[in-house]
């Protein structure tokens, strides 16, 4: 416990959260913030880089603890666990697609809180001590050659003989070379093509329906020629 220096608990539910809170600080933990939304979640984050976060699913807010989730796991890297009153089959397979470190279901007892708070730190510990080299996809800008780490797109978008590369950050790479020169470089198993103008990130996908995905909440179309690869892929993922 004495490595742990930080951590962040995301709930709305005020009485609730002081309780995870005191809980937490009789067993010797000293850092803990509280934030009721992701959008605070993710500025705490970025200000102070927590060691762990507890979220709640259901934060009464356009964005929700999933979609907090997915910002953990695929762009700040910080273990989580969720802390929620749902016990139903859809949502538990939809959360642990976000690979949580511990779901725990309201009301639970101290020490199953406790317990999984250390072991979810001991497991991340563990992790970093061995990294694994990550995907990056190699762009050319003028003379320059530049790596962009995969976690860090949203989406690749083709535009005549230029090619979009939308990242998490909100910013846009345009290169000169065409989509279809980028599927080559990507890997399959993080990259799926879902329409002739659009390769998405699979990790960022948060909804699918017939016609459209959302990834990381921004609509996009499936292609008629796309459609079944799509759905044979997502429908594994989000039935």
């Amino acid at each position: 416990m004495e490595f742990v220096s930080d951590i962040l608990i995301v709930e709305d539910e005020l009485l609730i959260a002081e309780t995870i809170h005191d809980i937490l600080l009789h067993a010797g933990y000293k850092n803990i913030r509280m934030v009721v939304s992701v959008e605070e979640a993710t500025k705490e984050i970025e200000e102070r880089k927590p060691d762990l976060v507890l979220s709640d699913i259901e934060l009464g807010q356009a964005k929700n603890g999933i979609d907090l989730a997915t910002l953990l796991h695929t762009k700040y890297f910080i273990p989580f666990i969720f802390i929620t009153s749902h016990k139903s089959a859809e949502i538990i397979d939809r959360a642990k697609h976000t690979h949580p470190n511990a779901y725990i279901v309201k009301p639970f007892k101290n020490e199953d809180l406790l317990i999984a708070i250390e072991l979810a730190i001991f497991n991340s510990s563990e992790k970093n001590e061995t990294p694994k080299e990550e995907e990056t996809l190699v762009v050319k800008e003028g003379r320059a050659l530049i790596k962009l780490p995969c976690s860090h797109i949203l989406w690749l978008e083709a535009s005549g003989n230029y090619t979009l590369i939308n990242l998490v950050s909100g910013k846009r790479r345009v290169i000169r070379d065409a989509l279809s020169e980028f599927e080559k470089q990507l890997n399959a198993s993080l990259f799926i093509r879902i329409h002739k103008s659009h390769i998405v990130n699979k990790a960022f996908v948060t909804e699918i329906h017939a016609q459209k995905v959302f990834v990381n909440g921004l609509e996009l179309p499936i292609g008629r020629t796309y459609q079944a690869d799509v759905h044979s892929f997502f429908g594994k993922q989000f039935s």
